[in-house]
């Protein structure tokens, strides 16, 4: 889902997808981690999004072979 406000920026929308991600996105809604090109008050609506969802703890990652 994009958000009218993603879309009003410009930027591409990416949503929370794993505990892993909504607790990054807190911190930087708290102010105690910072994360260049993306504010505190993006931060707090992302988590809107997600709140009351059920989030994996990780997610696979893709493109990557070992």
């Amino acid at each position: 889902m994009t958000t009218k406000a993603c879309r009003k920026s410009g930027r591409k929308h990416t949503p929370i997808v794993s505990q892993s991600q909504r607790r990054l996105f807190e911190a930087v809604a708290s102010g105690s981690v910072r994360l260049p090109g993306l504010s505190i008050e993006e931060a707090k609506r992302h988590l809107r999004e997600v709140r009351g969802k059920k989030l994996p703890k990780r997610t696979a990652q893709r493109g990557r072979s070992r």
